[in-house]
Order: structure tokens, then sequence, then C-alpha cells
């Protein structure tokens, strides 16, 4: 047999080879089911296999799984570099690649036993005394040569099968080949010209026959059978048996445009400031000569970065070629998401995790058909199949949200350039506050840098102004989370009805519980972190883990009743802001909301509207909103990033506060900006409320040079793990064997630890870290895969050792 090696989507770090049935021809890109131990996986062809020795047994190739390479050449060289530079198991970075659900699926079959097919016999034999549920039971295994335990379940008692698996029935576990689920259209029989009404009295039908028919009867044809089963209360058998009786006409569905399709072109576009033309004209002409090239778009809040990206993905389709482009996170920028339907129409494909798993499967097969020529999508879109492709946007390029963090550790932003090299395209990197590595690299010649430093239609960014929490306290000998200044201006903003945001990063109602007669708080039993108090579900969360506890009455260490809520949340701030406003609307945005379905959507859409005068919530507020309406933002603790152990902490703290303070004056009023704080003279924060990119860029880089940290050095996080602190030690004993050497004969390389980490608990894990600097990249790059190997070959669990190249966390 030919040989091929092959990505196995499993956590196995390298390729494996198979062989090449003469029955079947495979190409590179190609999924494949591939024996793997005792069970059957898929894989990724990736090319022709070297010779292996004689004595080794090659199993085949079970079977292709698509009739053609699901993976492009480029995507293929994509996926091989990132399992490369990020140390991940090639399979894990396939498998994050396809966002194709499985085709197959695992189930319990029962079947019956020898004892059983003797039994059955024994029924057959003698009818008259086969009466009851275990002679159904039988006959319905021997008629149908076995049931999936799932469908035996919806006709018998759990209790009965139970019982008669120790008899007549045996259970397998067995993967399934999935089916295409089908999507009907439905209509009554002779529609559109239907003579006369339904009879009253329709013979003999079910009551749920009967609501099938009365919605159809009132709503006319139903263009998703799924939609008409969730208003009816049926399933697709009650559709089936209908259809089959003659009363319904079942017909596959008709693809349906993405929604806003209908509305392409009739979005005009804006008149362009002279900054934006002259970046424009930059673009198009990078975009034009065809080849791969990076671009920094440094543009202040407000300045028109949107449309920018929006006319050269219509440049870039006039000239054949297909566009990409990446926000943090879609679900919160619908605006972005209407703007790209109304432009470019049926054009467009989504990808992102708020789509069901067939939405996701048929969205990637779309692309992959060359049906769509435009992606918008978060961090995973990256790997969207797109050929020909010709420009990839990042939107906010400095979003933490792009790397992710689980194998594999992947940053959605570098790996966008990777891409656009592949491709000889174009990338643009867009952020009114840069991260410093892409600011870095434009310094140093590696980007093209293109500034927009002045909001469109000559508006004035807002004015800023920090409130010293410590003067307040001074002066009030209160500690309250709204001072008197913003009370005042909020009292203003209700008076002129002109709407206000306020920023607090922090969910829930209260930071922990804490016990004032032995000072015990509340800690999660699976991590090193106390619990936040949650007031809607009167609940302990965990918010790293989603543990969750009952609020004891009494504190469980020392029995006191003198139990103190520390702190405040964006629950508290929201209710405290409804008693001192009694008849303003206020409302709350965080991940607590966003997770309620629609919820999120229609405070967006109120807010923009004037429905709500004062919207509260956490950094979710100030990403890629565009509210006209919105005159002041309050920040309630600017400095609540300030103390975390992490050297970017600072950067955060300018990006957040410059983002948000870019919500305020967007329309034809000017904004206003208070800035609460105990640290009004930490740098970030006053270079935040200046709005000085610049002088934060040169301060922060002093510090980031001195101590050695990005983007002047390459970093890597490693850290050792286990369920018990003694196993996480051993870890870190024995990487710290192969890497503390290592420091003392590499030039340019300093190691951190090993320490616990900042969170030395989580999930479950104790964690002991290591921190690995490097004046080469390439040469941290090859110590991590040598320490990967070298993990392998001490028998350590791939789990027990977490490599993050590039971390954007270090806690």
């Amino acid at each position: 047999m030919n040989l091929v090696d092959i990505a196995v989507m499993t956590a196995i770090r390298n390729p494996l080879t198979y062989g090449v049935p003469e029955s079947l021809s495979v190409q590179p890109g190609q999924r494949v089911q591939v024996p793997l131990a005792t069970r059957k996986a898929t894989g990724i062809v990736l090319g022709a296999g070297s010779p292996l020795p004689p004595d080794v047994e090659v199993r085949p190739i079970l079977r292709l799984m698509d009739p053609e390479p699901v993976l492009t050449p480029e995507l293929l060289k994509l996926g091989l570099w990132i399992a490369d530079y990020y140390v991940a198991p090639i399979g894990e970075v396939f498998r994050a690649m396809l966002p194709l659900r499985a085709d197959t699926r695992r189930a319990r079959m029962v079947r019956l036993s020898e004892l059983g097919q003797r039994k059955l016999q024994e029924i057959a034999a003698r009818p008259e005394e086969g009466a009851g549920q275990e002679s159904d039971l039988l006959t319905y295994l021997g008629t149908h040569g076995g049931a999936t335990l799932e469908t035996l379940r919806q006709k018998f008692p759990e209790a009965f099968l139970r019982a008669l698996e120790e008899k007549w029935v045996v259970v397998e576990k067995v993967e399934r080949e999935r089916g295409q689920r089908q999507v009907y259209s439905v209509r009554l029989t002779g529609l559109p010209a239907l003579a006369g009404p339904l009879p009253e009295k329709p013979p003999r039908l079910s009551p749920v026959a009967k609501r099938i028919l009365e919605a159809l009867e009132r709503g006319g044809s139903a263009g998703d059978h799924r939609e008409l089963l969730q208003a009816t209360r049926a399933d697709l058998a009650a559709l089936k048996k209908l259809s089959a009786s003659g009363l319904i006409e079942l017909s596959p569905a008709q693809k349906s445009s993405p929604p806003g399709a209908a509305s392409a072109g009739e979005d005009l576009p804006l008149v362009l400031t002279p900054a934006q033309r002259t970046v424009l004209d930059d673009l198009t002409k990078y975009l034009e000569s065809a080849q791969f090239q990076t671009a920094l778009l440094h543009g202040v809040t407000g300045s028109g970065k949107t449309e920018i990206y929006l006319r050269l993905i219509a440049r870039c389709l006039e000239i054949g070629r297909a566009a990409l482009m990446l926000v943090p996170e879609i679900s919160l920028t619908p605006s972005a998401q209407a703007q790209f339907l109304v432009r470019f129409g049926s054009q467009v494909a989504l990808l992102h995790s708020a789509l069901t798993e067939n939405e996701r499967h048929e969205a990637w097969w779309r692309i992959r058909r060359g049906e769509t020529k435009v992606v918008l999508g978060t961090r995973s879109a990256i790997f969207a199949p797109v050929t020909n492709l010709g420009v990839v946007i990042v939107d906010e390029e400095h979003d933490t949200s792009y790397k992710q963090e689980e194998t594999p550790r992947y940053h959605g932003r570098d790996v966008a350039v990777v891409r656009a090299r592949l491709a000889g395209a174009l990338a643009v990197l867009g952020s009114a506050t840069p991260s410093l590595e892409s600011y870095w690299n434009a310094r140093e010649g590696k980007y093209r840098l293109a500034t927009l430093p002045e909001r469109v239609e000559g508006r004035q960014l807002a004015d800023v102004e920090i409130v010293d929490m410590r003067q307040e306290f001074r002066e009030t000998h209160k500690q309250v989370p709204v001072s008197r200044r913003l009370r005042q201006e909020i009292e203003m903003q209700l008076a002129n009805r002109q709407q206000t945001m306020i920023l607090l990063n922090r969910r829930g109602y209260s930071w922990f519980l804490l016990c004032r007669s032995c000072g015990q708080t509340q800690r999660c039993v699976n991590c090193s972190i106390s619990l936040t108090y949650h007031r809607r579900e009167h609940r302990l969360i965990c918010h790293y883990c989603g543990y969750s506890a009952q609020v004891p009455a009494r504190c469980p260490g020392c029995g006191s009743e003198y139990l103190y809520y520390v702190g405040e949340g964006t629950e508290k701030v929201e209710k405290k802001f409804s008693e001192l406003f009694p008849a303003a609307r206020v409302a709350r945005l965080d991940r607590d909301v966003a997770r309620r379905a629609g919820q999120f959507r229609r405070i967006l859409e109120d807010f923009r509207q004037g429905k709500i005068d004062l919207l509260v919530g956490t950094q979710l507020i100030a990403k890629g909103h565009d509210f006209p309406g919105v005159t002041l933002v309050g920040v309630v603790s600017a400095d609540i990033g300030l103390g975390l152990p992490d050297f970017r902490s600072a950067e955060r703290t300018f990006q957040l506060l410059t983002q948000v303070a870019g919500r305020a004056g967007r329309g034809d009023t000017p904004g206003r900006v208070l800035v609460q704080t105990f640290y009004p003279d930490h740098y970030a924060i006053r270079l935040a409320a200046e709005q000085n990119y610049e002088a934060f860029f040169h301060k922060e880089m002093r510090f980031r040079r001195m101590m050695h940290y990005p983007p002047g050095t390459a970093l890597a996080n490693v850290i050792a793990q286990g369920t018990k602190l003694e196993q996480a030690a051993e870890v870190a004993k024995q990487v710290g064997d192969f890497l503390i050497p290592l420091e003392q004969h590499t030039e340019g390389l300093k190691i951190l630890g090993p320490a616990p980490a900042p969170l030395a608990k989580v999930e479950g894990r104790f964690r002991i870290q290591f921190l690995i600097k490097s004046t080469s990249r390439a040469r941290l790059n090859t110590i991590l895969r040598q320490l990967a190997d070298y993990s392998e070959q001490q028998g350590i669990p791939q789990r027990s050792v977490m490599i993050d190249m590039d971390p954007v966390n270090i806690m």
C-alpha cells in the first residue's frame, strides 16, 4: 500500500502513518476515517508518508469522509505553522480549524442475546402466551435487528429495560453514521388554490395533527418545518404521517439568503474625510499590488475605520478576490453585522460561536463552495475556507479575546498575518489603542502605519475629567461607588434627556463574602479564588470554573452571623443608580445578561432607540458600539485592573479607559467622561484621560525594556499542573531539570520560576509556573518544542504541562 501521513484529530503531537487501500484515492487536505487503537477516528491527509521498517504493521485508511479536500494547500500550511509555532498537537489544530459536525455519533445499541433469541422463538411458537411488554420488546428487536437505547426509552419504561438487560438483551456501545438532517417546507395540499376552508372535524386526526393543520391554515406555508414543529409542539413523525395521508405536502426547503441580504445596496456610503481618503488610497494600492503586506490602521475612536474596511472590501470584490474580517465578539457588534449584510447582502457569511452546529456547518460549506466572498466572524473565522483571498482585516486588534486560552493556544491576530502572507493578501490591523506589539512592529518597519488622528464630521474627542476618590473619602468620610461629581453630572443628563453609560469591569453584586469575626471568605472548592456574590441567583459563584454555593446564614468557620458583602459589581451599581434616580430607566449589560437568549440584543437596541437612560456594564459596553445619544460616560473604578500581577495591567487599563471614553460624543453633542480612581497620578489613567497613545507607548516601553518583557523580548508561559499539589510539584521538578540548565548555556535566555502561578489552583488543578524570556523568538520556539519532546519521553501526560507561546494572560 502507498503510505500517507495523517493528522489524527486527537491529542497526538505528530502525524501518524497509514496505508492507502487500492480501492481509495486520497489527496492532501481530505478527511478520512482511520483506526486508532480500538476505535475509529477522523484525520486529515497531509501528504505522502515516509517508508516504515518492514516489521511495522501498517493499518489502512477505513474510508474517505468527503469526495474532495476540505482544506486547501494554503490552510494545510497554516495548520502546520500553528502546530509548530504554538507547540500544539497537530490533530487538535486541524480539529479547531474545521467547525464541521462529526459524521458519526456514539450510541448504545440494544440487541437480542442468544437467550433472547431462544425466548423469541418460544413466543413465536406459542403466540397465545406471549402477550405483554416483554413479548412486545423482544418482537420489536427481532423485527428491527436491534435499536438504540434512546429509541427504546420512548417506547418502554426505563426500569423495565434495565431488568431485561440482565436476561434477554445485550447493550453495545457503537459509532453510527450521522445522517444529513433534511429541512422541509410544509404546505397544505392544494395551496395556494385551496378550495374552501378545512372541515371542522377532519376524520381520525390526533390533537397534534389538528394543531399542525390549523397552524398551516392560519399562517399559510411554512418555509422551515422545524419552526412549525416548535409552534405546534409536534414532531417530524407527525408531519410525515399527515404527508402520507395526503393532507400536507413536504418538500426540501429552499436555501434562504442571510438576514438583511434583501436590503443590499440600500446603505449609501458616507463622505470620506481627507484623512480617510488618504488612508483608503494607500490601502487600496497595497491591495491592488496583489502582494503580501501588513498595515496597522491607528485611528482614534469615531474616526471612521469601519467605513474604510467596507470600501476596501468592496474594492477587493471588484478585482475578483475575497475578503475576511475578524471582530472580537460578533454577538457584541450587531451594528457591524448589519452594515456588512446591508452593504454586501448574500455575499456575506457569518462564522461565530453563537451559531448552532448545523448553522456553522452550512456556512462553512457555503464558503468552501465559493457561494460567498465576504466572511465576517470571530477568532476562529480566520480558518474559513476562503479561496483567492485578497484582504484580511482584524478590527480592534488589541483585544485579548483574539488569543485562545485552550489548546491550540493561537493568537487570531498573528495567525491572520500569517494567513495573509500565505495567500499573498493584504492584512489590515485596526485599533484606536493598538497593542504594543503591533505598534512596535509598525515603528520597526515590519508593518505599514496608517493613521486617522481626528473624528469624522469634525467631532471632538470627549473631555475627560479625573475624580480623585481619595479626596472624595476625605471630604465625605464614606466609601461609596458613586462620587458626588458623577451623581451631579447624571442629574444634568436626566434633566436634559441625554443618555449615560457607566463602566464597572466587575460583574456580580459583591466581590466576596467576608466574616467580620474570623476574617474567613467563602472560597471556590476548585480554584484559589473567592466566590462572587450574585444577587439575582442569590448564589456565590466562581467566575473561573462556574462552581456555585448557597449563601450561608452563618460563617462556616466560626459560626458567626456577622457576614459582610465586600465591594461592588455591576448588579450592585445598577441597584444603586435605580435608588438614586428612581425616575430613570436603568439597565445592565454584562456576561450574566448576555447569556440569556435575546436579552443582550434587546438591551442594545433599546439603548440605541433611547428607551434606556442609563446603561451599567462591564467591558462589553466598551467594544465596538456606536450610540450617538451617549454624551456622558462614567467609570466607577478605573484602577480595578492595575493591581493584578500581570505586566500588561497598565496597557489593558489604558486601552479600556480610552475605548470606553470613545463611546461618548459620537453624535452632534460633545461628550464628557468622568473617571473615578484612587490612583489619579498613574500614567495609564492620566494618559488615557488625555487620550495620548503615543506618550503611553513611550512610557510603557521604557518599563518593558527594563524588565525584558514583550514586545522587545519573546515570552512563553509554561505551567506544570496536577490534581494534587505533590503531582504538580513533581512535574515542575522534571520541567525545571530540563529548563534551568539551558539558562546557563543559552545566550539571551532568562527563566523565572518555578513558582506558584498567581492563580495557584484553577478547575481543581494546582499550577506551578515558569516564565521564559528570550531575545530570540526562534531560539525560544526551539526550546519549547524540545521541552514537549522531553516531557513525552519522560512519560509526563500532555495535560500536565501547558505551553503558551506569546501569552496575553500570565495569571
